[in-house]
């Protein structure tokens, strides 16, 4: 099947719950009557449902064609992508459960046969800084989008799919200077992120200690060229969770978490 939303939800993507193909959202008809089929469909494919580091692009191909299944010739389709991460909710919030991190990647014609194609996508982060969302999901969406008429009408039509990134392992060690603390202490823990020689430096790659369940993190540093480092937090009188993880720049590289056997005793 085929979608057809508001137009500017195109930009707004990372709301946008996807599917392998897209439903039609045709105009209200009195009860009863029949809905005419969408004039357009949109299909879009990867050549790879799952990538891995060393193999982490991918071809798209789809095709537009019309109600009757005559093609769509020389019709402009834009292409986007979404890189996305998990949302931290830990109060159970009905939100979104996912972040994306957003861009285009231009607009192509189908050819005679109501055909387009992009070789050689990147599944991947194209951003060189490290995300502001340091918990990725691992999965890279692609989308395919068709407005056949006014743009400034609202609707288009589009089809959406998804590839699963596979990860390298990582690992975390850790040493803390005390299990217990009381409210304006200064908890310290050093350690060392590591992985697999071969699978890019791992300087830089950012810590962060969690001491309150309702933050993401409280503190952060990031690793030296041997992967040690150092990571300090003030304590606070409602700092009960405390966890360690790690944030690797590459998306191809899965982060690891370790909760901290310290607690919180007040004096």
């Amino acid at each position: 099947m085929n979608t057809r939303i508001p137009l500017a939800r195109l930009t707004t993507a990372a709301a946008l719950a996807l599917a392998t193909t897209a439903i039609g959202v045709p105009a209200a008809h009195a009860a009863g009557t029949p809905e005419p089929p969408d004039p357009f469909k949109v299909t879009l494919t990867s050549s790879a449902a799952a990538t891995d580091f060393t193999h982490r692009t991918v071809d798209l191909t789809g095709t537009v064609t019309r109600a009757d299944g005559t093609p769509a010739a020389g019709v402009p389709v834009q292409l986007s992508q979404n890189v996305t991460f998990e949302t931290w909710n830990p109060w159970g919030d009905p939100i979104d459960p996912t972040e994306r991190e957003s861009r285009g990647l231009g607009t192509l014609r189908t050819d005679a046969e109501g055909r387009f194609a992009l070789s050689g996508v990147p599944a991947d982060r194209w951003e060189k800084e490290d995300s502001k969302f340091p918990s990725p999901s691992h999965e890279v969406e692609f989308r395919a989008a068709y407005d056949p008429g006014d743009p400034d009408d609202g609707h288009f039509f589009f089809a959406d799919t998804s590839v699963t990134v596979q990860p390298v392992a990582s690992t975390l060690s850790y040493k803390v200077d005390k299990t217990k603390v009381h409210p304006g202490d200064t908890l310290t823990v050093t350690g060392k992120v590591a992985w697999a020689a071969g699978h890019g430096p791992v300087k830089g790659t950012r810590v962060l200690l969690r001491t309150y369940y309702e933050t993401e993190f409280n503190a952060q540093t990031t690793a030296d060229a041997n992967g040690n480092f150092t990571v300090r937090a003030k304590i606070r009188k409602d700092d009960h969770d405390f966890v360690l993880f790690s944030a690797p720049k590459d998306y191809y590289i899965a982060g690891a978490t370790k909760e901290l056997p310290v607690k919180n005793v007040p004096r």
